[in-house]
């Protein structure tokens, strides 16, 4: 399910094409018409996710009242800070930012709308497909060659297809780096797995409760700064990682369907 388009209308009309954060004012849509803002969910779309309330039927996850638009960067902020930002204080934000205008959208305006929406079903549905083809995938590969394959629950970290290949891009990234250290006759790959799956008590770090995704992905970036060749990209100003927005943009650019 998604918001109807008079919802995204509404919500770019009443924000002006403005992040709803205060004191931010950066566009949702360029004038370029790239899309950089997200349609955010006061309550979250998906178990797990912040600020999620199970007694919300999908028309409301997906109503006027329960949508923002806010910056990518925002975006970021107001989910990796759930206890901060609450649903009152999202609401006010919202409530602060919204403003009744009188003026009619322009054609403009309009194919900005469905720029929104088109973004919107790129950043949810059309992940959710890929993720629910991934899974069919991986049950026929069970069933042909037997060996198993993990299908997360909803409030896990491989329930969501963006963090979960984030942790995974993390996990590859350590084992190339500590792979390659000149003083490292041998490396055991499954090194870290065991490590991440030791310490949140669970058999496959894919079924790690999301609530521990940041510490996670701290821990995991942190052994990778401690390998030598991160010692010799900070020396050369390069970078070992790309953040969690970064690799979103670059993996739902390569997943946006060809039109």
């Amino acid at each position: 399910m998604e918001p109807a388009r008079t919802t995204i209308k509404r919500l770019y009309a009443l924000s002006q094409n403005r992040c709803a954060f205060p004191a931010c004012g950066l566009p949702i849509v360029e004038s370029t018409g790239t899309v950089t803002g997200i349609v955010c969910h006061i309550r979250a779309r998906n178990p797990g996710g912040p600020r999620f309330d199970k007694k919300q039927t999908a028309e409301q996850r997906h109503a006027f009242e329960n949508l923002l638009l806010l910056c990518a960067r925002h975006s970021k902020v107001i989910d990796s800070e759930p206890r901060r930002y609450t649903v009152a204080r999202l609401q006010e934000m919202k409530s602060a930012h919204e403003k009744p205008t009188e003026n009619e959208l322009s054609v403009a305006d309009g194919r900005n709308v469905d720029r929104l929406l088109i973004a919107y079903r790129d950043l949810y549905i059309h992940a959710t497909k890929v993720y629910i083809e991934r899974v069919e995938a991986q049950k026929a590969e069970f069933y042909n060659s037997g060996r198993p394959n993990v299908v997360a629950p909803d409030d896990a970290i491989g329930s969501d297809l963006l963090r979960r290949n984030y942790t995974k891009y993390l996990i590859d990234r350590y084992n190339r780096f500590a792979s390659s250290q000149p003083d490292r006759e041998r490396f055991a790959f499954p090194a870290v797995y065991s490590l991440v799956e030791s310490r949140y008590g669970v058999k496959k770090w894919e079924l790690i409760p999301m609530r521990h995704f940041e510490e996670l992905c701290s821990l995991l970036r942190a052994k990778i700064d401690k390998t030598w060749l991160a010692s010799v990209n900070r020396s050369k100003r390069r970078k070992s990682y790309s953040t969690l927005e970064e690799y979103r943009v670059k993996y739902f650019e390569r997943s946006r369907p060809r039109k």
